[in-house]
């Protein structure tokens, strides 16, 4: 006997898929992973099929698990550009739109599409969180987040997901940040990265891209990065940096303002770039609160002077 597929199942279901074991699912839903297994069960009896098998310490999806994933992502995508429909006709635009953004883009970018936001929009509400990319982008498919702006560095491989719609912001260059005293510093000219192979790089936490990006950086150029300092937050990069503890890869938007004990040079080996991102569910960015939060972060994104 087949049962009507429920949607937030069929959503724990891409999700499961995405990460390769229910633990990591759960984690990302904000789930147990008892309640996660109970729900795909329950999935598979409304399905009549066996969507998931064992493989190691994951789980992979059948056939029959491959296709209904691929006819979710239609089906999400339809579901949101639905409620879009819905929400322009109403007309006006009213309610919330849930946005994050990591902490310099928060800064540079959200802070001033948020002013016009409120002298063009009074009646629209928009909440901030500062998040980055690793914890935003799962809350955004959970339905948790509206408008996420993201980053992505040209170093690492680029992530597709179906169930996102993304639109670029900008893009900035990578310098080295050097303590002023550095001998690298006071040469004129581009650094390589591969003259700072002794040193110690002041990097993100692990299991993010900004660790990885200093990973691939030095990999590219033949050493393996010491990294003994890590931080999400680029001012206490930059002042450990200051403060002679190492080094970093830093991009325009992170500096807080000018620091004299901070030099930044171009790299002479690498070219290294961060694109920023805003991203949407697919299908959900004509909705009117969110197309308005888009606009008004294209704006201020154009309205920053160059950065390469």
């Amino acid at each position: 006997m087949y049962y009507m597929l429920n949607v937030n199942r069929l959503r724990m279901l891409r999700e499961v898929a995405a990460r390769g074991t229910i633990a990591a699912a759960a984690e990302a839903l904000f789930m147990t992973p008892s309640a996660v297994s109970q729900q795909m069960a329950v999935l598979e009896r409304e399905a009549g099929v066996e969507l998931l098998e064992r493989r190691g310490r994951g789980v992979r999806l059948t056939d029959a698990g491959r296709t209904l994933v691929a006819s979710t992502e239609r089906i999400l995508a339809e579901i949101e550009h639905a409620e879009a429909e819905l929400a322009s006709v109403s007309g006006g635009l009213v309610g919330r739109v849930r946005v994050s953004a990591f902490p310099t883009a928060a800064r540079s970018v959200l802070v001033p599409a948020l002013v016009s936001l409120r002298a063009e929009h009074p009646n629209l509400r928009v909440s901030v969180i500062d998040l980055e990319p690793e914890e935003a982008l799962p809350a955004l498919k959970a339905r948790e987040l509206d408008v996420v702006v993201t980053y992505e560095w040209d170093l690492l491989p680029t992530i597709e997901d179906p169930g996102i719609e993304r639109e670029e912001l900008l893009v900035e260059r990578v310098f080295l940040a050097l303590p002023a005293e550095h001998p690298l510093a006071t040469r004129p000219g581009p650094v390589a990265v591969a003259e700072l192979r002794d040193e110690s790089w002041i990097v993100g936490r692990d299991a993010t891209s900004m660790l990885d990006l200093v990973t691939a950086a030095g990999r590219r150029t033949g050493f393996e990065p010491r990294t003994e300092f890590h931080s999400m937050d680029f001012e206490v990069i930059l002042a450990a940096v200051e403060a002679g503890l190492g080094v970093a890869l830093v991009p325009p938007l992170a500096l807080p303002g000018p620091m004299a004990g901070v030099k930044l040079r171009e790299i002479a080996d690498l070219e290294v770039n961060r694109t920023i991102w805003a991203a949407v569910r697919r299908g959900s960015g004509s909705a009117p609160g969110t197309a308005a939060v888009l606009a008004a972060l294209r704006r201020a994104a154009g309205e920053l002077p160059k950065l390469t």
